[in-house]
């Protein structure tokens, strides 16, 4: 038995094979501004306008089943941090270091952002 491996074929706008349809819905599953998978059913996300960082968790336990459900809405990384690791969701030194590598406040990644913060 021979597998046909064949690559998809390019659209017609920009000659471009599709890689990935990124939606703008902050409960589905290929949302765009994903920030972290914390676990199979935890993640962080950023809200499509950049005003806040959300902490999400799955409703139901199998996989691609439910939906994401908001937990907590957070502008300061320090916060969202404390919130992790309360949850039990920073185990792995490497999710920290993403979410320590965020900026101090989420305000400052706001176009529209004048002062200090």
């Amino acid at each position: 038995m021979a597998l046909d491996l064949i690559a998809p074929r390019a659209n017609g706008i920009f000659g471009l094979p599709p890689i990935y349809n990124a939606s703008h819905r902050e409960g589905a599953d290929s949302y765009h501004k994903v920030i972290v998978q914390l676990a199979q059913r935890w993640r962080i996300i950023q809200c499509r306008n950049a005003e806040q960082w959300i902490i999400q968790k799955r409703s139901a336990e199998p996989l691609h089943q439910g939906v994401w459900r908001s937990v907590s809405y957070v502008v300061s990384r320090d916060k969202l941090i404390e919130l992790s690791a309360s949850l039990g969701l920073l185990s792995e030194p490497s999710k920290r270091a993403v979410l320590e590598a965020l900026p101090v406040s989420i305000k400052l990644l706001s176009k529209n952002y004048v002062g200090n913060v």
